[in-house]
């Protein structure tokens, strides 16, 4: 994984983490006025989340059985990216959590 795909990933979900704390929109529509699909963004933004966990494992594993030529320190660097892309995951849950329990509390 690379830093582009990192970036990638933590855009995305200030994306998300914007449109969670953002209005409540049209209940019509599930797409923001820039034409993106929320459904979308938040489905790619878990599927980063995994394949970022997933090659982290993946390096971590080939390392500890020595079939591979991986640094610690790559294994080290993975880990911390993957489990910093699943932290803002956890935030972005919270955030949207929060925003549901705020939705359904309103008074009609």
């Amino acid at each position: 994984m690379n830093a582009g795909n990192v970036d990638t990933m933590i855009s995305k979900m200030q994306e998300l983490a914007a449109a969670a704390s953002g209005g409540v929109g049209s209940p019509q529509s599930n797409k923001a006025e820039n034409g993106t699909d929320f459904q979308s963004i938040l489905k790619n933004a878990i599927e980063n989340v995994n394949s970022a966990q997933n090659a982290a494992q993946a390096k971590a594993q080939s390392f500890s059985t020595g079939s591979s030529d991986t640094s610690l320190e790559e294994v080290i660097v993975s880990l911390q990216k993957a489990n910093l892309s699943l932290q803002g995951m956890i935030a972005v849950r919270n955030r949207l959590v929060d925003a549901y329990k705020e939705v359904t509390n309103l008074q009609v």
